[in-house]
């Protein structure tokens, strides 16, 4: 609890300490220059996630709108954006190449160090779905199987080196290039990649894998197509944020103030609450 005051409390100040600096002064930066000559914001979206991104709809298209509404409120409102559809895959690699200059797509703050994030739009749980039964089987006795590089990765890898049992390498280890041996009641943990959901939630029906590590958002996507209830263990928090080149900060330090203004006002809440996310 003490540690979740504490990131509070550094999350006010880096907050404030944005919205110190004129939004004026954000505004002339270059890469703010550049979007205002072109006259419209080019925003990276999904197109396959219900309550944030599907058919035109969602909690990220209208953020999208409405980020561009706010970083250009010269220009009319149809016209200040341009969405384009990225996927899990894409987003990253068209922000790196300027395709897009934001991406409003499920996108884990701070996930890498070549992007910038505002201030997170929301926050997701991430836990390990089971086969009936498994609820209480300990996660060190499981074949956990995980989605190649998505945020629930991230986050299982955080959650296993928080808790599995380390042997420091001692000067002699090192100098023989020896791995020291692990204590017989060591704590281990077993995980096996996949490279798409249902890959791996069809391993999880077929009894191959004990647990498939899913955020919020990917179990409410699947639970129609497929059988699973959670383990009772919860692995971490994953926050969403939108993210620009880490080449153009000022974009995502205004989109920053952005998504504080709109928490703050309460209008994100409503958001969260239009689309079923609160």
């Amino acid at each position: 609890r003490i540690a979740l005051y504490v990131l509070a409390a550094i999350a006010v100040i880096v907050i404030g300490a944005v919205l110190n600096r004129p939004k004026d002064q954000l505004m002339n930066a270059a890469e703010m220059k550049r979007i205002s000559d072109r006259g419209v914001l080019v925003v990276g979206v999904r197109d396959d996630t219900p309550g944030f991104a599907l058919a035109g709809e969602g909690l990220e298209i209208e953020l999208a709108w409405m980020f561009a509404d706010y970083l250009l409120p010269e220009t009319e409102a149809d016209a200040a954006g341009k969405l384009i559809t990225v996927s899990s895959q894409t987003a990253s690699t068209k922000l790196s190449d300027g395709s897009i200059d934001a991406a409003i797509a499920l996108m884990q703050k701070d996930a890498s160090s070549k992007y910038s994030y505002s201030y997170p739009y929301y926050t997701d749980t991430c836990r390990v779905a089971v086969n009936e039964g498994g609820e209480d089987m300990p996660l060190d006795e499981m074949t956990i199987g995980y989605v190649q590089n998505t945020a629930g990765q991230n986050v299982l890898n955080r959650y296993i080196d928080e808790h599995e049992t380390k042997v420091e390498r001692s000067f002699i280890d090192r100098l023989r290039g020896r791995t020291p041996e692990l204590p017989a009641d060591a704590v281990t943990f077993t995980k096996q990649a996949f490279a798409s959901y249902p890959d791996m939630l069809n391993a999880l029906r077929e009894k191959r894998i004990d647990g498939a590590v899913l955020t919020g958002v990917y179990a409410d996507r699947y639970a129609e197509s497929y059988d699973f209830t959670f383990h009772n263990t919860e692995l971490g928090k994953v926050e969403y944020a939108i993210a620009a080149s880490a080449d153009e900060p000022a974009i995502a330090q205004l989109a920053d103030v952005f998504i504080y203004e709109l928490r703050r006002s309460g209008q994100l809440d409503a958001l969260l609450a239009k689309y079923g996310l609160n």
